[in-house]
């Protein structure tokens, strides 16, 4: 199997696993201590972005775009024992919430899925926005493990051939074409760098003789290692 079959048979994988209910939900209750320090940063970017992700769903946002908000809060039984869980949100009041369990418990005593749980905002750690097809906003910790697990990930663009250059435009979520599972993880300066590496592989493919269609937009993609940080072209 070449490196792009490999590349697009984890792609696909991530993407069954993200429809099938967040696929990280089950990783976070049994984190080893590398998994732990990737992923503090993206939990502090939930948090962090979560304010306007709450004014839009108090002001009716998500209903109308028929999308609804999970969170991911931390949850401690009578014994102790912490364990991360996804949260259907109900309700938003100040900064005190209602939401129903939407993962299977792994740890806790006492606690189910679809129970109907109380928390306070100081206790979400990840949020996600999601539509009828199963396509995500945030997600971050969620996909931070998914791209560690996964070790290296694609990041996608779509190019075109316009006045003899080349341009290439990042798809992020919001791309009615293709849903990068990477996005909102990868640093801006990282994307640049491979449309970077991208624009000087094409134009050395056309001074080879390769021809493309003048203002035609494909799509490519470059690859990102996760774990060590390096990209390819």
């Amino acid at each position: 199997m070449n490196m792009f079959s490999k590349l697009f048979r984890v792609i696909s994988l991530l993407a069954v696993l993200c429809v099938c209910g967040h696929a990280a939900e089950d990783k976070l209750f049994n984190m080893n201590t590398d998994m732990a320090k990737l992923i503090a940063p993206y939990i502090e970017k939930a948090r962090a972005t979560f304010p306007a992700v709450k004014k839009k769903y108090i002001a009716g946002d998500y209903v109308r775009e028929k999308r609804v908000l999970d969170v991911q809060i931390e949850l401690t039984d009578k014994d102790g024992m912490k364990e991360m869980v996804f949260v259907f949100v109900t309700q938003c009041l100040g900064n005190r919430f209602q939401g129903i369990v939407t993962n299977e418990i792994q740890l806790l005593k006492g606690y189910k899925k679809g129970d109907e749980v109380s928390f306070t905002q100081d206790q979400i750690r990840n949020w996600v926005v999601v539509d009828s097809l199963g396509n995500e906003e945030g997600n971050f910790v969620g996909k931070a493990i998914e791209a560690f697990d996964s070790g290296i990930v694609g990041v996608f663009f779509e190019g075109v051939f316009k006045k003899g250059k080349f341009e290439f435009k990042y798809q992020d979520a919001k791309s009615a074409k293709y849903q990068n599972s990477i996005d909102g993880i990868v640093s801006q300066e990282t994307i640049a760098e491979i449309a970077k590496r991208l624009k000087a592989s094409y134009e050395k493919k056309r001074r080879e003789g390769q021809k493309f269609e003048e203002g035609k937009p494909f799509f490519t993609y470059g690859i990102y290692d996760f774990r060590t940080g390096e990209v390819n072209p």
